[in-house]
């Protein structure tokens, strides 16, 4: 028989295998993949792109939102908590969880199921908030009625009394009750409760987990196993730490030896620079600060900012009165960094932290051209450097082939900056947001700044040039064809440049080998491998 014919069968075989091993056919996933990101332009992972808070909205509110929120470029939207909870309708009961299963007043097991299977036909992924440092009761430490037999043991409590406020020491953060009765997060049973729930969410088709209070519970370095055993493989994790681990008042090493730490296992939370930002615009100015915890040693793919949280609006605090446009300008500024992650709040329609309600609606406001403008910037410029600057009073985010240009308090003004070491290419760019024109030369952006104060200009045709791992096609999305593609290769069937080939090399070993289209198949059939790095980019 012809070789060539027999290497093919060889080629047939094995993808056949590939298949059989995962346990899953990758025909249905590799549709939703073509008929989702590639049509949207979204990222490919929770960690590359940025995310919608449907703050309070149901499962199915969300689900009849899906192709608005594609539209407007969000790559995750993240869920209110799941968790069975104590109290009535006020939006902060959901944080006083009762047990660790799924399914309350914002939708069900089988709701999340199916947000999750219509989720991923629009490329979107599923963030759950998940509230695992406490248990609904008082301060005192005293349970509330309502929480589940199974979880009535003193062992698994702390038993401490209540956190001081501002406290520096970092016992009294992670051992302490806040409001409510603070979990033995050291226990192992607590431990595997938590992990079974994420397992349970992960098997719904959640894509990542947001960690309520995360800075109260502690890390191995305080000989407590918890984020090692929760963080489960395969899921994008970030947990939310306001001001600092130990407070502002500890040492700053200590203070960065900690967030350093967390973000060996979750991303973190930049609630200090997402609060320098927004007090800067409060008062009409440019924030000196490019970043906290970026400059102190955490990695910008692990920090999640925000223009505002459910906690900045929601308990009456420092967003509550400010004007959306305010928080959109910060959005901004966030969204269209690097490597970091944005979120944008769905606000509530009432305002008073006892009015807001769960299980309703918030505002669509995320659909509005700016906003979803840089989203678009974010999702188009992953893989490129920024030039972060200041100029002409205004923000500067500059990336491979365009920038997000941000004015503090003005609006419908003519603008003329430096362009920072030439970092946007020479050329005449049209603003997605006013549709007016800027000038770019090898010194100087040139333009007109429009009625929201945001302008976001790019060239979809030049932009610094990036590689999607497991797309050595080169088509922009990874299907069962990359692995085809991969084996047609290796059976000398067809030749890939070295854009494919480098795009090929799934595991980065510097070649090319069965392994990778191995990898791909493991990847459309959601099995993760710790060899693994498709869907992530390099240049």
């Amino acid at each position: 028989m012809n070789k060539r014919y027999i290497s093919l069968i060889l080629v047939l075989c094995m993808i056949i295998s590939c298949i059989a091993v995962s346990g899953v056919g990758a025909t249905a996933q590799t549709a939703d993949i073509a008929q989702a990101g590639a049509d949207y332009g979204l990222a490919s992972s929770c960690q590359d792109g940025n995310i919608l808070q449907c703050f309070n909205w149901t499962l199915s509110q969300i689900k009849d939102e899906l192709p608005n929120i594609a539209k407007a470029g969000f790559t995750s939207v993240q869920t209110s908590p799941l968790q069975p909870h104590d109290g009535s309708y006020q939006w902060y009961w959901l944080y006083q969880p009762t047990n660790f299963t799924i399914g309350n007043e914002i939708g069900s097991l089988n709701d999340l199921k199916s947000l999750c299977t219509e989720a991923d036909k629009y490329g979107i992924k599923i963030i759950v908030d998940v509230v695992a440092n406490h248990l609904a009761g008082s301060n005192n430490g005293s349970w509330s009625g309502k929480i589940d037999s199974s979880l009535r043991k003193s062992e698994y409590f702390h038993n401490l009394g209540a956190c001081e406020d501002d406290s520096s020491d970092r016992f009294n953060i992670t051992h302490k009750n806040i409001g409510m009765p603070d979990l033995n997060s050291e226990h192992t049973d607590i431990q595997n409760k938590v992990a079974t729930l994420v397992r349970n969410l992960k098997s719904a088709g959640v894509d990542g987990i947001r960690w309520d209070a995360a800075k109260h519970i502690s890390l191995p370095s305080e000989d407590c196993n918890f984020w090692p055993t929760v963080a489960i493989s395969g899921m994008y994790h970030y947990g939310e730490i306001l001001d600092a681990p130990a407070s502002s008042k500890s040492l700053a090493y200590v203070n960065n030896a900690l967030m350093t730490e967390y973000s060996n296992y979750i991303g973190v939370t930049d609630e200090l620079h997402s609060t320098a930002v927004m007090t800067a615009l409060k008062d009409g100015r440019v924030a000196k600060s490019a970043g906290t915890w970026n400059k102190r040693g955490v990695s910008a793919e692990r920090i999640v900012y925000w223009g505002e949280s459910h906690d900045t609006y929601g308990n009456n605090g420092s967003t509550n009165d400010v004007d959306q446009n305010v928080v959109d300008r910060a959005y901004a500024i966030m969204g269209a960094r690097a490597s970091s992650q944005a979120l944008y709040l769905s606000r509530p329609f009432e305002k008073s932290h006892t009015s807001i309600a769960y299980a309703k609606k918030g505002s669509t406001h995320f659909t509005s051209k700016e906003v979803a403008a840089v989203n678009h910037f974010h999702n188009a410029m992953i893989g490129t450097e920024e030039k972060y600057y200041s100029g002409g009073g205004c923000y500067i985010i500059a990336r491979g082939g365009g920038a997000v240009i941000v004015s503090p308090k003005d609006s419908d003004f003519d603008i003329s900056v430096a362009n920072s070491g030439g970092a946007v290419p020479a050329g005449t760019y049209t603003d997605e947001v006013s549709g007016s024109k800027f000038t770019v030369t090898a010194t100087t952006i040139t333009g007109h700044i429009g009625s929201t104060g945001i302008a976001v200009f790019y060239d979809k045709n030049n932009i610094g040039k990036k590689l999607l791992i497991g797309d050595a096609d080169l088509n922009g999305e990874i299907t069962i064809l990359d692995a085809t593609c991969i084996q047609r290769y290796l059976a000398k069937l067809e030749s890939l440049s070295a854009d494919a080939l480098k795009a090929a090399d799934s595991d980065i070993s510097q070649e090319v080998t069965i392994v990778d289209a191995t990898l791909i198949q493991r990847m459309l059939a959601k099995l993760p491998d710790t060899k693994s790095h498709v869907g992530e980019y390099t240049s």
